[in-house]
């Protein structure tokens, strides 16, 4: 991970501040510091610890205590009494099998940790640029209907001074409405985007800074990948799992024997031990259980394969994206250094006829449409970005 993961007692008292600070304090976050909030407030109430030592005793089961009392229907013959306790022993490879599943423990709960970091980094990121987006389309918006009422009074002035009939008033007043009906789009947008947030993180405001001090890297990390990591962590637990059930890990078992005979003539005490050792010399193989070893290493190639194809192809598209957006942000901005110079001409002249005012209003409109636009493709590019961090693996 790109950043530490803070204590999430700190995040917890940070949730509990209420009203103007606690929004303040929250857009004064940054994004590492996002997901350590979210992974607090989404481990409310459920966090699990798990004890990696348990299951490395001697035993490999329960002990089980047997008695047996015989009564002799002879006169002078001996009663019998018995009593013995098994204790199932872990054999050499049983107890081998335990101790690497003990460290695959901690190994399998790290590769959770980083992967849940890492899937929540997705949604963050999603959250917090899908508001950036709204509200740069907010802010041009705004400027799309500040130009437009202008246009509009200034078009309420010429038909009062006789230059212009009434329909170029008629035609800027339905453009500034259908302007305010965009803005108040954008802005539902950017609420959702703000609640999508919160319900997210559990924090009251998104952060004001959200850019990633990590660079855009040139190709996915598919041999640290969080998925990746995972998916062979399990692959490797199913495995051990499975060498439990080989006959060769079965328990041995050592009794603790003590008998009592009694009769007319004498009684009788005996002690002693019994062992069973089964012989891991002969190899004994089932074909069903070959077969589903089989069919889990075909699953596991299946599911890794699909994986990686998948980051690769959502890399690829990312990438092909990102050279989109460069090429449009370009080409944008070449269009933008003439938009200026043909709004400044165009705001300077005075239609003489509805035609000429229509021209005029849709030529301005073009050239608000690629202003708008050039300023949303730098929030898109740095989105794009952002989203090859996290195809590639990089978690917050």
């Amino acid at each position: 991970m790109s950043s530490k993961l803070m204590n999430p007692l700190a995040f917890a008292a940070c949730l509990l501040v209420a009203g103007t600070g606690a929004a303040q304090q929250a857009s004064d976050m940054s994004l590492g510091e996002v997901l350590s909030a979210t992974l607090a407030f989404q481990d409310a109430g459920h966090s699990e610890s798990v004890d990696v030592a348990a299951g490395m005793s001697l035993l490999g089961d329960l002990p089980v205590l047997s008695a047996l009392h015989v009564q002799s229907d002879l006169d002078q013959g001996a009663d019998e009494t018995e009593l013995s306790l098994n204790l199932p022993l872990k054999s050499g490879l049983r107890h081998r099998l335990d101790e690497s599943l003990s460290g695959l423990e901690v190994r399998l709960s790290e590769a959770s940790t980083v992967y849940r970091a890492w899937y929540f980094s997705g949604l963050i990121r999603e959250a917090v640029w899908a508001h950036r987006l709204a509200q740069v389309q907010i802010s041009q918006a705004r400027e799309r209907v500040k130009l437009l009422a202008e246009l509009e009074s200034r078009s309420k002035l010429q038909v009062k001074a006789g230059t212009v009939s009434e329909y170029a008033v008629l035609l800027a007043g339905q453009e500034r409405l259908d302007a305010e009906l965009l803005l108040s789009d954008h802005q539902a947008a950017l609420r959702e985007a703000a609640l999508r947030f919160g319900s997210l993180t559990g924090l009251p405001a998104v952060p004001s800074d959200i850019s990633e001090p990590v660079p855009v890297p040139q190709q996915p990390r598919y041999d640290i990948h969080p998925r990746l990591v995972l998916l062979e962590s399990k692959r490797e637990q199913e495995r051990l799992l499975a060498g439990l059930a080989d006959p060769r890990a079965a328990n041995w078992n050592l009794a603790l024997v003590a008998r009592d005979f009694s009769g007319p003539g004498q009684d009788e005490r005996q002690f002693g031990l019994a062992v069973d050792v089964p012989l891991g010399l002969v190899e004994v193989r089932h074909r069903g259980v070959e077969s589903q070893k089989a069919a889990a290493q075909r699953d596991f190639i299946l599911q890794r394969d699909q994986a990686r194809l998948e980051i690769r192809r959502d890399w690829q598209a990312l990438r092909s994206d990102a050279e989109r957006l460069q090429t449009r942000q370009r080409l944008l901005q070449e269009s933008a250094l003439l938009g200026e110079k043909i709004e400044a001409q165009l705001l300077s002249l005075r239609a003489s006829n509805e035609v000429e005012a229509e021209l005029v209003l849709r030529r301005l409109l073009d050239v608000l449409d690629r202003r708008g636009e050039l300023a949303l493709i730098k929030s898109q590019i740095h989105r794009n970005a952002a989203l090859q961090r996290q195809a590639a693996g990089y978690p917050l």
